[in-house]
């Protein structure tokens, strides 16, 4: 009995030590890395002061959040932020639905190929703002899967960089300043806006340029077969192919490249001819 009791008094302070609250977040202070949580419950909890990881301190969030909070050598931390803005839920459910009857409603064949729209999609950014396929409609699009504790430095690490130096070659042609990078991860459970804009500031990433989103995994996963993107967990990873797509201002898919890494040369050079429907591409 002693044994039982002692077994069932650990599971619940581990219970205890995590807890899912859904509150606003205010009161920043950068020196200190925290800020003061209020619980939005019918009958409130006194508001807390809370640790933050450095990219939540950055979005310094200024609507309803879900957070875990957490006990961590003596110090409550909030942890995973993501939106509970109830307009933005509203929004993400009826996307996330339409997408999982589209998906189901293609059957085997899932994937999309040249010429068919993006899927339509509702997550969110490294600022923590919410996106809809809409926002990224009138610009070309190169957009890429990955997650942020890949240790295989030819996949994930590999892609980013790649997705950098074609940041980087798009900068020294004016003709292609509106050509837009986007980045989904696969991993939403661990990447959260915050923690892809810690991971994305690593690469010195420019976000005016490239985004990098989450959302719900579900989502996510439906995203993943429509882009042909395949995964498998193993020894605690994440096994998976890549490829970059390449989506026309109109949102149809116009090319697909197999791999991490491409030329970025090659890549920009590719968005010029499509600038210009004239000319083969």
């Amino acid at each position: 009995m002693k044994v039982f009791l002692y077994i069932l008094s650990v599971s619940l302070l581990a219970a205890a030590d995590s807890v899912s609250q859904v509150g606003q977040l205010n009161r920043f202070e950068p020196a200190s890395r925290s800020a003061v949580f209020t619980p939005s419950e019918a009958k409130p909890s006194a508001p807390v002061t809370v640790a933050l990881q450095a990219g939540d301190l950055e979005i310094a969030w200024a609507k309803q959040v879900r957070c875990s909070l957490v006990q961590r050598d003596g110090k409550l931390s909030a942890e995973g932020v993501v939106s509970a803005d109830p307009e933005e839920l509203r929004q993400e459910q009826q996307v996330v639905e339409g997408l999982r009857r589209d998906t189901f409603e293609r059957g085997r064949i899932v994937m999309r190929g040249a010429n068919d729209l993006m899927p339509m999609m509702a997550l969110w950014d490294q600022d923590g703002q919410f996106r809809l396929k809409k926002d990224f409609l009138g610009a070309p699009l190169a957009i890429n899967f990955v997650f942020t504790s890949c240790q295989n430095a030819r996949m994930c690490p590999a892609s980013t960089s790649a997705m950098r130096k074609l940041a980087d070659e798009l900068a020294k042609r004016p003709a292609l300043a509106n050509v837009r990078l986007v980045t989904i991860t696969f991993d939403p459970e661990v990447d959260t806006p915050g923690m892809l804009r810690t991971y994305a500031q690593g690469y010195g990433i420019d976000f005016k340029r490239h985004s990098f989103l989450t959302g719900r995994e579900a989502h996510i996963k439906d995203l993943m077969r429509h882009y042909g993107i395949l995964t498998t967990r193993s020894d605690g990873t994440i096994l998976h192919n890549a490829a970059l797509v390449i989506v026309s201002p109109e949102g149809r898919i116009v090319q697909r490249r197999e791999g991490a890494v491409f030329d970025s040369a090659e890549v920009a050079e590719y968005f010029a001819r499509l600038a210009e429907p004239s000319q083969p591409r």
